[in-house]
């Protein structure tokens, strides 16, 4: 679990929440529900009108990144290459083939496939190169859910404030409440902005970090592959890809 990650987005909250508590606020000057189901439900519901549900159900697939983040070590990427490129030296393609069936990474695996079955540098590095752009855009457009959820918030904390006003200005009549309901219809404006600013967005780019960190292994590892295909020493690989960062 992404410990770090998740006591970072708690810890931004509760600054704010605090911030308010030192200031002189309530917490309970925090809760209104109408505002919490036009803002978030409104968001929500935007979100889905725009969103197809693969995309959706991607996005959330994308989510649990944040509680089992995803490992991308090159020293593991190392040591998977050097054991293939052992395998191809001593036992060919066969070799190969039996750690492929073993290899849970698809592009990995897919790579060590083309790799047993004899096909050449050109086509296995043109169709491993597709394989991982396509993964990269349907994921980076996955995480751009949760950047589109960052727009809508704002804009729906904005729409409840205006409700909230308009119910407030309906009742003149009663001045000494204008100061409260003045101040609970800005309460929208704060779930909206928090929201958005505090969590939706934040989540976007921590995915494209990961997305782009997965990249980055992967071209590595068509580096490597390739260079067991031409029969480069397992250690030489190694060397190569030292100097990567991931």
């Amino acid at each position: 679990m992404d410990r770090l990650v998740l006591l970072l987005l708690f810890g931004a909250v509760s600054s704010v929440v605090v911030g308010h508590v030192l200031e002189g606020g309530s917490l309970l000057s925090l809760w209104n529900a109408p505002a919490l189901l036009i803002v978030f439900g409104g968001s929500l519901l935007a979100l889905a009108v725009q969103t197809p549900m693969y995309l959706a159900v991607r996005s959330l697939k994308l989510l649990s990144w944040l509680v089992a983040p995803p490992q991308f070590s090159l020293d593991q990427l190392l040591t998977k290459l050097t054991t293939c490129g052992n395998a191809y030296r001593k036992d060919g393609v066969l070799g190969l083939d039996r750690i492929a069936q073993a290899e849970i990474d698809p592009v990995m695996k897919r790579a060590l496939v083309m790799l047993a079955d004899g096909q050449s540098l050109s086509s296995i590095e043109k169709s491993i190169h597709l394989e991982i752009e396509t993964h990269q855009e349907k994921d980076l457009y996955a995480a751009e859910v949760f950047d589109n959820l960052g727009g809508y918030l704002p804009t729906l904390g904005i729409v409840g404030a205006v409700l909230g006003l308009m119910q407030v200005l309906s009742n003149l009549a009663q001045p000494e409440e204008l100061g409260r309901g003045i101040a609970t219809a800005f309460v929208a404006t704060f779930y909206g902005v928090a929201a958005a600013n505090l969590i939706a967005i934040p989540i976007a780019g921590r995915l494209r970090g990961f997305i782009q960190q997965r990249t980055r292994y992967h071209k590595a590892m068509i580096v490597g592959v390739m260079a067991i295909r031409e029969g480069v020493n397992p250690q030489l690989i190694r060397y190569r890809l030292e100097g990567i960062d991931l």
